[in-house]
């Protein structure tokens, strides 16, 4: 669930996060080569071509953790309701495979990272 304490973090986080490598990497990516427009390409979102995605963006995201590194435990500990030195030793396998079926913090990402990630004018 996306909680109204956590809206601030996340922008905070995607804020540091240079997306021009994940979006070079999903440009150069060949996974909806046969689709016409976005709505055909959106149809053919297999979840053997979500992980496609989810595995290209966060190989191009991973290297700038760092810069996101003290955000990641004051998150869970918003996100789960614990304090941070709980945070720090929940398993992160878990907490990520939390997140990623989370639709609210989904669809928050999606949204911001859509925004962010569109030419200025």
């Amino acid at each position: 669930m996306l909680k109204i304490k956590t809206v601030p973090l996340l922008t905070r986080i995607i804020a540091k996060l240079d997306l021009n490598p994940a979006i070079a990497a999903l440009e150069e990516a060949d996974i909806f080569a046969e689709s016409k427009d976005k709505a055909e390409a959106l149809k053919q979102l297999t979840n053997e071509k979500a992980a496609e995605l989810a595995f290209q963006i966060l190989a191009a995201v991973t290297p700038q953790l760092d810069k996101i590194g003290e955000d990641i435990p004051e998150f869970v500990a918003l996100y789960k309701g614990v304090s941070l030195e709980e945070a720090g030793e929940m398993d992160l396998a878990e907490i990520v495979n939390d997140v990623i079926h989370d639709e609210g913090i989904t669809g928050f990402f999606k949204n911001a990272l859509r925004k962010k990630a569109e030419p200025e004018v």
